[in-house]
């Protein structure tokens, strides 16, 4: 478990290499910081909140690889890259959900509400923020609007939040 977040990274880059010249989704759901937290040596005892840190900080590596990944053949400008998370803290092994109330498992704002970054150069202002209430459900009608693909007839939850995004 102590290299599963160099082992994603390595996939992950290999498949933006190997995909490069034509569209493409990847989807990269780190193990880590989940319970048992684990590191590599090269993070392991780094940070200053213990395993929970440390592990955090090599995904935080992790992403740069990623974006590294991206710019180098020049597709940064044409990825919409969104890092978010599926809940809150637990509340134990260093994870904090502050100042919010609650944990992972209740619906309680910190049990739910998550930070979410989306980055896109050139159509996502760089440093813009917005506070509307969005939720993962909402990817699946969002992908599909910006890639022009159609969604099922049958009725899903989730809406377009490109607008959003983009103020458009």
């Amino acid at each position: 478990q102590r290299l599963i977040t160099q082992r994603y990274t390595r996939e992950a880059v290999t498949f933006i290499q190997r995909n490069k010249a034509r569209p493409f989704f990847l989807y990269v759901p780190h193990t880590m910081p989940h319970w048992p937290q684990y590191s590599s040596e090269r993070f392991a005892g780094k940070s200053a909140n213990g395993k929970w840190g440390d592990a955090a900080e090599e995904i935080d590596w992790s992403t740069g690889q990623i974006l590294n990944a991206l710019e180098k053949p020049g597709l940064e400008k044409n990825t919409l890259v969104i890092f978010t998370s599926d809940n809150g803290s637990n509340g134990r092994n260093g994870g904090s959900n502050a100042p919010l109330s609650g944990y992972k498992g209740s619906t309680m704002e910190g049990g739910m509400r998550v930070p979410m970054i989306a980055r896109w150069p050139g159509r996502i202002p760089a440093d813009s923020k917005c506070s509307a209430l969005a939720s993962t459900m909402d990817f699946l009608p969002t992908f599909c609007a910006l890639s022009e693909a159609k969604l099922s007839k049958n009725k899903i939850d989730g809406h377009n939040i490109a607008p959003l995004l983009f103020g458009d």
